[in-house]
């Protein structure tokens, strides 16, 4: 008898411990905890986003602090003004001495003489460059040994000029030059190597100086004061 109790213990299999299912979170709790998870995403996306925009904004050349004093894009370029010095005429005796406010001049006493070419090889006297404004032509004077630059303006040039000439003529006559330079609608090229800029560009008490050609300014200058009566009246 013993012996089978044993046999019986020991190939038998012991009794298993109860285990209690897991618990199931109520309904209500859950849906406060989601809620709770979506606000701490939501919050956290919008601090990264915020550091970021600042971080971008300290950086890029158009925020506020680094384009305040920039002149803002598409802005007429109408160069310096110069107080006017007056219309009087020169005698055909009297000194040409007079010290003009502004380099190439643009205002003051002058002589009653017109040049003879739209394109000048040749610099054009002060008292002849200031006859020239008063009827509101305008002038790119040029002080460099610099043929692109002297090609670039007679071409900017001859754009506002070719009205002014007969459409079967390769060259414009003397005749219709002052003519042209009479009515005030003449735009006038020249040398003038008595200035440090490399390029001018003047009417009466204007002048616009540029280190290279830039046609967008050159246009703006020429169609600001351009036969402009107001202007050359002053």
């Amino acid at each position: 008898m013993s012996k089978k109790k044993s046999k019986t213990r020991a190939s038998g299999t012991a009794p298993r411990p109860s285990v209690k299912p897991p618990s199931r979170m109520p309904a209500a709790a859950l849906a406060v905890l989601g809620v709770f998870i979506v606000i701490a995403a939501v919050w956290i996306w919008k601090s990264n986003q915020g550091g970021a925009v600042g971080s971008a904004a300290a950086a890029s050349p158009s925020a506020p602090a680094a384009s305040g004093a920039s002149a803002k894009p598409g802005a007429p370029f109408t160069g310096r003004f110069y107080p006017s010095q007056g219309h009087a005429h020169l005698d055909p005796s009297a000194p040409d001495d007079f010290v003009y406010n502004s380099n190439p001049p643009t205002s003051g006493p002058h002589r009653e003489i017109f040049s003879d070419q739209f394109v000048n090889p040749t610099p054009l006297p002060a008292y002849v460059q200031v006859h020239l404004l008063e009827h509101g032509n305008v002038l790119l004077q040029y002080s460099c040994t610099c043929p692109d630059i002297v090609s670039a303006l007679s071409s900017i040039a001859y754009g506002y000029d070719k009205s002014l000439i007969a459409p079967n003529e390769l060259q414009p006559t003397t005749e219709e030059v002052q003519a042209g330079e009479e009515a005030g609608k003449a735009v006038i090229v020249a040398p003038y190597p008595a200035m440090k800029e490399k390029v001018a560009l003047t009417a009466w008490t204007r002048v616009g100086y540029l280190t290279s050609v830039d046609k967008a300014k050159i246009d703006s200058f020429v169609s600001s004061y351009l036969n402009n009566a107001a202007n050359s009246s002053l």
